[in-house]
């Protein structure tokens, strides 16, 4: 058993659903709320009153979508379990390292602390199930979250259930 595997698969029942499935590509973090102001005419005062409207940004909107998409080609199952979710964050390394601090990369010598943040990416992923491989990210009980460097950057995301939810 590796490191990373730990034990975790300890106390899984056979009819509880495990998946794993990939998002290729740039890695991005769940972006800050943006806020834009406007002006509106309201009746009642008789004038321009400033309004404000949050929204997400596009590029966070558009990862969000590609998520779901990647889980979406693995299966259309909607768990209604609780939830054990491992992430695998893999980083590219530069094209401009030299061959030997890509070996110590690799070789986990040099541990990889770049952006986005580990707390984006759990964000972002567990955002981007919601209403499509569980109802809600409060079924998430358990979390592993992992960032390391990589020959290819992508996002290996396994879902698994891991026990019965309290009833309502």
């Amino acid at each position: 058993m590796t490191l990373t595997q730990c034990s975790l698969d300890v106390g899984i029942q056979d009819d509880y659903k495990k998946f794993w499935f990939t998002v290729p590509g740039k890695i991005v973090g769940k972006g800050r709320p943006r806020f834009t102001t406007f002006k509106v005419f309201d009746k009642v005062k008789n004038k321009y009153v400033t309004r404000v409207k949050v929204y997400t940004p596009q590029t966070t909107v558009d990862y969000e979508q590609k998520i779901a998409m990647c889980y979406r080609k693995t299966t259309s199952y909607q768990s209604d379990k609780a939830l054990r979710v491992k992430i695998f964050a893999y980083r590219e390394i530069p094209k401009s390292t030299t061959k030997k601090l890509r070996g110590w990369l690799l070789d986990k010598t040099f541990l990889c602390t770049v952006k986005p943040d580990i707390d984006n990416i759990i964000k972002v992923v567990l955002d981007a199930l919601n209403d499509v491989a569980y109802y809600d990210d409060i079924q998430v009980c358990e979390l592993v979250i992992i960032r390391e460097f990589a020959e290819n950057e992508c996002l290996k995301i396994c879902l698994e259930e891991i026990g019965e939810r309290k009833p309502k």
